[in-house]
């Protein structure tokens, strides 16, 4: 049971198979106000908002509220940037529509929004709150917005910083003054840079805190400096997600595949579509997924696929793809060989990547993947399809690459004499206790395509 402590106005408890959500007594009425209210009605319509699917009065006043839950939740230290941009997006529309609505949003966290697919959906329906005349202006979490969402994607984009490492060591964002020193001069110009960074950083090196100033900013507007200022963020979320991407190592590996022959792409693609065919695969995992072209076969064949790989430039690359063709494929950022643990107060705030990927997927596709997990992170063969065995639970696709391969060769190097006894028959019985092998097929002159069955998937 995970339960949230960070809101006084309620907790969130999670049990891994229902969320339930408790509000405080002196929170219930407005919440109950905004479960009446035509914003909401609008919010969850549209797909911006998780909804409640029972509500439960209690006898000391409080409110329990069941939400759906979201399969598979992923992190800001697993979102690429774009994903990071969407997420500001979907925080900047919810703020608009509450705003001209007469409600405000308290919080602006990253920690609010998780993915479905390819598109962000906010959780946190406290975060919504009526709007008083004792209020003080403008949009209360301005400053936790730019600390979350606008700071981390200027890192991203001017420092070569990822959302990993960003959110990994920064629970909540970054500050001005941390990196405003560090951006070239020539990106400090504009209104946005100096509105958003260089004066909240002025102001936090004298002790003053940027949420204040921003409050303060909107006075000479009113009310209406809101609307602009939303606008302001959301041009300037567009400008850094445009510049969030850059080489590197296997950013480039689809279009750059020397080592692939035409014929062996094909059978590739055609082994896959025709076991996706056969429609038993709803949930797939596709680990090393890269540029995403098997993951977008196998969600166009009409399953939710988690795209997994190491490079963010690759999987940034795939998300804006999967979103402009809106097939469900969601990225995450994260190596396979040392998954994201459980993070937070007593690790228990954000669960960790095996606890999330248990018994979850039919289909696990590990295409030319196997051979880089134990040449270059050197995990024990044995102990990598038992972990495969704990998140597949029907088909494991692996494409077995030969030590004669020049790919293996390569990564390999000096080392190439550990691996005299690296063959299918080795693979395979390594497989053994979790995997049966249902087919292979030989797709190259070295390379074969495993087709691997769980074997708790169809024992009697």
């Amino acid at each position: 049971m995970r339960v949230s402590f960070r809101d006084p106005d309620g907790n969130v408890e999670d049990d891994g198979q229902q969320v339930w959500r408790r509000v405080q007594a002196h929170a219930a009425a407005t919440t109950a106000e905004l479960l009446d209210s035509p914003l909401y009605a609008d919010l969850v319509r549209d797909g911006l908002l998780i909804g409640v699917e029972e509500q439960h009065p209690q006898a000391d006043g409080s409110l329990l509220l069941r939400h759906r839950r979201v399969e598979m939740p992923t992190y800001a230290f697993e979102w690429t940037p774009a994903m990071l941009a969407d997420a500001a997006r979907l925080t900047l529309e919810i703020q608009r529509r509450a705003w001209a609505a007469g409600w405000n949003l308290k919080d602006a966290a990253t920690s609010n929004v998780l993915f479905e697919g390819c598109k962000p959906v906010f959780c946190d329906l406290l975060s919504l709150q009526r709007r008083q005349p004792a209020d003080p202006p403008g949009w209360l979490a301005y400053g936790q917005f730019v600390r979350h969402f606008v700071l981390p994607l200027l890192a991203v984009a001017e420092l070569g910083r990822t959302p990993r490492d960003i959110f990994l060591a920064h629970r909540d964002g970054l500050r001005a003054v941390e990196i405003a020193p560090f951006i070239p001069w020539h990106a400090h110009l504009g209104l946005a840079m100096w509105l958003h960074v260089r004066l909240p950083a002025r102001l936090e090196r004298r002790r003053i805190r940027s949420d204040q100033k921003a409050a303060g900013a909107s006075k000479a507007g009113g009310a209406d400096g809101t609307p602009w200022l939303l606008g302001n963020l959301g041009r300037f979320i567009d400008r850094l997600e445009s510049h969030g991407r850059s080489l590197s190592t296997w950013s480039e590996y689809t279009g750059n595949r020397d080592h692939y022959q035409a014929v062996e792409l094909t059978a590739k693609r055609k082994a896959v579509e025709a076991l996706l065919s056969e429609g038993r695969c709803g949930r797939v995992l596709d680990i090393g997924a890269n540029s995403g072209e098997f993951s977008l076969i196998a969600a166009r064949a009409g399953s939710q696929v988690l795209a997994l790989d190491d490079d963010v430039n690759a999987l940034h690359d795939l998300h804006i793809q999967a979103r402009r063709l809106n097939v469900p494929v969601q990225c995450l950022h994260a190596n396979f060989a040392q998954p994201t643990p459980a993070t937070g107060w007593r690790l228990a705030e954000t669960l960790g990547l095996p606890q999330r990927f248990a018994g979850r997927f039919d289909l696990v596709l590990a295409l030319a993947v196997i051979h880089h997990l134990t040449v270059t992170e050197r995990l024990p063969t044995t102990q990598l399809f038992e972990v495969l065995a704990d998140c597949c639970r029907d088909t494991l696709l692996l494409e077995f690459v030969p030590r004669d391969d020049p790919r293996f060769i390569e990564l390999a190097g000096p080392n190439m004499d550990l691996y005299q006894h690296w063959d299918v028959a080795f693979v395979l019985s390594c497989a053994e206790p979790w995997f049966e092998l249902h087919d292979q097929q030989q797709i190259s002159e070295h390379r074969k395509l495993l087709r691997l069955r769980r074997r708790s998937a169809h024992a009697p």
